[in-house]
């Protein structure tokens, strides 16, 4: 959620691409913000500003215009199904700002200085902004944690390696019940993701549960054997196999 990092938004109309309508009345809101229904007006046209697509993400952002009280854009996960933020602006027809084209991942991008170095940038992959976070930064974890665990009915398979790297960067924040949370979904969406099996013994490990742990260390290494990789196996567990 864009709360988590101030962002000013420059007032500069960007570029747009043609028109498309999208239908987002049926959206799951992960906002964290109350919106105004989608629902509530039938002829409600939401039309792409931006998008940022490539094999594994499809991202828009999304103009609501037929809101006359105030301006402002969606943030869409399309092929979850997800609203993930809100940008307002003061000027009609636009956003402020664009996705990244070159980026491996859906990062936002904001001028908020009128050059090159005013470019603000913001990650939509909780990973990304969990790894830039440390301990003390408690308030936006939890903000980070409780967008995951809205959006979680929404992951597919394919999304398995973002929660999987959230799962890491939150067990190495010390939020072991919440990294365990996500490990199990993952697993849960792909038997065969081998390191979250380590990753869990290694959160239950932590949390004092040794039979659990090793119970995962077992199951992975059973993994790693066939996958022919028994010799990448840590030498760190060899004792509770």
């Amino acid at each position: 959620m864009r709360s988590i990092k101030l962002i000013v938004f420059s007032l500069c109309l960007m570029s747009t691409t043609s028109y498309a309508d999208l239908d987002i009345k049926n959206y799951k809101n992960c906002t964290g913000l109350p919106l105004v229904e989608l629902n509530d007006h039938p002829n409600r046209v939401f039309s792409i500003i931006d998008s940022y697509q490539s094999d594994h993400f499809n991202y828009s952002t999304v103009l609501d215009r037929s809101n006359t009280e105030m301006v402002q854009c969606y943030v869409t996960s399309n092929d979850r199904k997800v609203i993930l933020d809100t940008i307002p602006s003061m000027i009609s027809d636009s956003c402020s700002g664009q996705w990244d084209k070159t980026s491996k991942s859906p990062v936002w991008m904001a001028d908020i200085g009128g050059g090159k170095d005013g470019v603000n940038y913001f990650h939509y992959l909780s990973s990304e902004q969990l790894k830039q976070l440390n301990k003390s930064n408690v308030s936006e974890i939890k903000q980070i944690v409780e967008g995951i665990d809205c959006q979680l009915s929404s992951y597919k398979e394919q999304d398995v390696a973002e929660l999987n790297d959230a799962a890491f960067f939150l067990y190495q924040l010390g939020y072991y019940d919440d990294s365990l949370r996500l490990l199990n979904h993952v697993i849960k969406l792909d038997p065969n993701r081998t390191v979250a099996y380590l990753n869990r013994a290694d959160t239950y490990l932590v949390l004092k549960n040794v039979g659990k742990a090793r119970k995962n260390y077992m199951m992975y290494a059973d993994q790693m054997k066939k996958l022919g990789l028994s010799n990448k196996v840590p030498l760190r567990i060899k004792k509770y196999l």
